[in-house]
């Protein structure tokens, strides 16, 4: 049994997302500033899963925005985790290099990043677009200004770059482009396959998870996430009654109810 877990909104909050609320555990700091909390059962609940199963963090985060988040300083550590939307693999926080060729191998088969990043220039002054990044030179996005960014002027560009085997997703104030085959489920396959893993949970909250969440048994959806809006009224997840921390709580609950009727 193995769970894969999603963190932005899943697990993990930023203050923008909170608001006010602040009084749980502080689990990230960049430039000084606190900018992530976890909740305190969600820190216990984690480790009571962690006694009887994996928990491998899956995220859409770069390797260095996913190392500043400090689960180590509530005596939490993670064997694996997936990065950069299943570009990397880390394995006690190093690179899996096998995997690493595993996934060049399947990138091919899209433009390289270079080469769609500069198809992108000619759109970058476009009104509302205030930053364009680049993710461990495996895809990139764009952050907008939604009071200002109209959609439709780069509905060109994607159309272009889904005939080179690219793919955009849309998820709050930043627009993704990312090749066909780097998907959370990628890594997830390749894990489950390597040490035989069928009872799988997912946790996850945006369109982001979706792949993810359909490659798992059992999947969780955190109510407050965009992807509760796409669905249809048939689906298999498992959405959580609350939203934010409790939900999350609510959802490592559930799991831990699965594993005490299993094992």
């Amino acid at each position: 049994m193995v769970v894969f877990s999603d963190l932005d909104r899943s697990i993990i909050y930023s203050k923008r997302f909170l608001g006010e609320d602040k009084s749980e555990l502080e689990i990230e700091i960049y430039k000084n500033e606190n900018i992530s909390y976890i909740s305190k059962k969600t820190v216990e609940l984690i480790k009571q899963i962690k006694e009887k199963i994996e928990f491998i963090p899956t995220t859409t985060r770069t390797i260095e925005q996913f190392k500043r988040i400090k689960f180590s300083k509530y005596d939490i550590d993670f064997k694996y985790a997936i990065t950069t939307n299943g570009g990397n693999i880390l394995v006690d926080g190093e690179i899996d290099r096998e995997y690493k060729s595993f996934i060049n191998q399947k990138l091919k088969n899209s433009l390289h990043i270079d080469e769609t990043m500069k198809l992108l220039e000619e759109y970058k002054n476009i009104k509302g677009i205030k930053k364009i990044r680049k993710a461990d030179n495996l895809f990139f996005y764009i952050v907008v200004d939604n009071t200002l960014f109209d959609f439709k002027y780069i509905e060109s560009f994607i159309n272009k770059i889904k005939d080179l085997n690219w793919e955009t997703y849309i998820n709050g104030t930043k627009i993704y482009f990312l090749p066909q085959e780097l998907k959370k489920s990628t890594a997830i396959k390749y894990i489950c396959d390597k040490f035989g893993y069928k009872d799988t949970f997912g946790i996850g909250d945006s369109i982001m998870d979706k792949d993810m969440l359909d490659f798992c048994r059992s999947s969780y959806l955190l109510r407050h996430g965009d992807l509760v809006n796409s669905l249809s009224k048939e689906n298999k997840y498992i959405i959580s009654r609350e939203c934010g921390f409790r939900g999350s709580e609510e959802v490592l609950k559930c799991i831990m109810s699965y594993e005490e009727n299993t094992i």
